[in-house]
């Protein structure tokens, strides 16, 4: 389930519920899009509300997410927007959208259900989905007990790009669903111990012939992300 806030600062609520959304994730940061929301709970309402928005406040609000206690669990940022279509209980906006990657609602809602209870899920997840996977499991990380001179072992045959092998790492610190890193100028963050990790011994790389030739020149890069950090780092 969805909700529309529009924002109004400490005031801001949810005005109308949702039951479906299309057209929120992409590749870009920002983009100007058109949105459609699919039994939305009160129509005239919500467009009464987009409508006074416009005189009173600036145009914005977010898209939420819910579970099932009608909780928020995430949110996207949408501004500037304006109603083209409302039939039945559909409408369609347009408006800038402030992007999750593709495949994050997908991950969330699996792990709003409980689904990620097992390693290795996101292999489910289409090559272009695996950056919204990663800033689901960031979005979702907690941490409260920081790790200490922990061994960290890899399979170089069981990831296939750089985001695999991010989606890899962060399970095998933290477990399913972990994180550490949606790209290499985060696992530096992450390496520095804000992500649940103070400090790291090892890095034992199985396979590492084959990440070697997938990498290519990302791979000393990798290697040397570690060794900055006085990991010790185990080819093997």
């Amino acid at each position: 389930m969805f909700g529309f806030e529009l924002d109004q600062g400490e005031n801001s609520k949810i005005i109308s519920f949702i039951g479906r959304i299309n057209n929120i994730e992409g590749a870009h940061t920002i983009a100007y899009r058109k949105v459609r929301l699919a039994n939305v709970n009160d129509v005239a309402s919500f467009k009464s509300a987009i409508e006074s928005s416009s005189k009173t406040y600036d145009n914005h609000g977010y898209i939420s997410v819910l579970d099932e206690h009608k909780n928020i669990v995430a949110r996207t940022f949408v501004s500037n927007i304006k109603i083209i279509k409302s039939k039945h209980n559909n409408i369609t906006f347009l408006g800038h959208v402030w992007q999750h990657p593709k495949g994050f609602q997908k991950a969330l809602n699996m792990k709003i259900n409980n689904e990620i209870t097992k390693k290795s899920i996101w292999k489910t997840f289409k090559k272009d989905e695996l950056q919204g996977w990663l800033v689901c499991a960031l979005n979702n990380s907690n941490n409260n007990t920081p790790k200490t001179n922990i061994t960290i072992q890899i399979d170089g045959n069981e990831f296939h790009n750089l985001d695999s092998f991010l989606c890899t790492l962060g399970e095998e610190i933290h477990g399913p669903g972990g994180y550490f890193g949606r790209n290499l100028a985060s696992l530096y963050d992450c390496l520095r111990g804000d992500f649940g990790v103070e400090s790291v011994s090892e890095l034992i790389w199985i396979n590492h012939r084959t990440s070697k030739k997938l990498f290519k020149s990302k791979f000393t890069e990798i290697l040397e992300i570690f060794k900055d950090y006085n990991v010790k780092v185990s080819l093997n």
